[in-house]
């Protein structure tokens, strides 16, 4: 959960390890975490009781039972009580209503709490220090990393706001980036693309790239460990080979409910492998490209897009048998990926959802 900014500005994370820490520093961060943690959840629940999904800031009264039960000072209990509110804002615009439950220890500390300066010294690049108010007065010394580097170097902007966590016993802080949104281009191509566990992505542009992640994926041992890191990262390098240049606006499928009703179709050996074509991390992704190059992206349903004929207008289940697409009423052919892609765009170009609604 990051801070509120500005809508005309993006925001981007970076996170590092603290793995330099000497155990005296680390134990006051866990102890500091743990205390954030138990009174973020008391915030949530007094919130959820009183069903107050509002964005205002929390009442005096309130805020003093956090600091009176808790005893933590007050600016720490605004800020936690603020984030609290903020959880469950984004809870309720959910379909299902949940009360949250906070399983992983973070907070976020603003510039009331943290400080971010250059290191004194040659030995690490960054020192962010704790300066009270409720937080340990503690200094986390910091290594820069290639992607820090690169992020200012692009004109970002590091944020005085900062993430502090920890992932079973390892400490972690997220760095923030903002930078001012670029404006939505006016020109451009139409472009869709499909998202194939076997071939990678495909766009109707002719770029194809992530193909070489299925015999990487096909090579995996069964018990074999990191490989859903591994998948991710080289989906992230195979993101990066994308042309966006000539794109106004990226059409892919909305793939948010592909898996509903298909329990016991595949067998257990090919779950595992298809588990491993992260398709909403390349939603996720694709966001921040488009967002940083001015495009706009649409998801689109994915209902018969590789069994559709274009130059016909006919869908037929017979039209695709693997890879291959071949019309049984026009006599079209093609890969079915591309084929795939051609009608994503299509929609984008038709401005529908999805086949089933497009113009007749």
């Amino acid at each position: 959960m990051a801070a509120r900014h500005q809508k005309n500005r993006m925001v981007r994370s970076c996170r590092i390890y603290l793995n330099d820490l000497n155990p005296g520093k680390a134990q006051v961060l866990s102890t500091f975490l743990y205390q954030c943690h138990t009174v973020l959840q008391f915030f949530i629940d007094l919130f959820w009781q009183r069903q107050d999904f509002s964005g205002t800031p929390a009442d005096l009264p309130t805020v003093h039972r956090g600091v009176h039960r808790f005893g933590i000072t007050t600016r720490l209990a605004q800020a936690l009580a603020k984030q609290a509110r903020e959880i469950l804002r984004s809870q309720h615009k959910k379909p299902a209503k949940r009360k949250p439950r906070r399983r992983r220890h973070t907070v976020t500390l603003f510039y009331h709490f943290v400080t971010i300066e250059a290191f004194r010294g040659a030995h690490f690049d960054w020192a962010v220090c704790l300066i009270g108010s409720g937080a340990p007065r503690v200094v986390l010394p910091v290594h820069s990393t290639r992607l820090i580097k690169r992020r200012l170097k692009d004109g970002w902007t590091l944020a005085k706001t900062i993430r502090l966590g920890r992932d079973g016993r390892r400490l972690w802080i997220d760095f923030l980036f903002e930078k001012e949104r670029p404006p939505r281009r006016s020109e451009g191509a139409v472009v869709g693309m499909d998202s194939n566990y076997k071939n990678g992505l495909v766009f109707s542009d002719g770029q194809v790239v992530g193909g070489d992640l299925y015999q990487r994926i096909q090579a995996f041992a069964k018990r074999q460990r990191h490989t859903y890191a591994e998948i991710k990262s080289g989906l992230g390098q195979a993101l990066k080979q994308v042309n966006f240049a000539a794109i106004k606006t990226l059409c892919i499928e909305d793939l948010k409910r592909v898996k509903s009703g298909t329990r016991g179709t595949f067998s257990r050996r090919l779950n595992r492998r298809l588990s491993h074509w992260l398709y909403a991390s390349i939603a996720r992704r694709l966001e921040q490209y488009c967002e940083e190059y001015g495009v706009r992206l649409e998801k689109k349903d994915p209902y018969k897009t590789s069994q559709y004929c274009r130059p016909c207008g006919q869908w037929d289940r017979r039209n695709r048998r693997g890879d291959r697409f071949k019309c049984v009423h026009c006599g079209h052919a093609e890969h079915a990926d591309h084929n795939a892609a051609h009608n994503l765009a299509l929609l984008g170009l038709a401005g529908v959802y999805g086949l089933r609604s497009r113009p007749s």
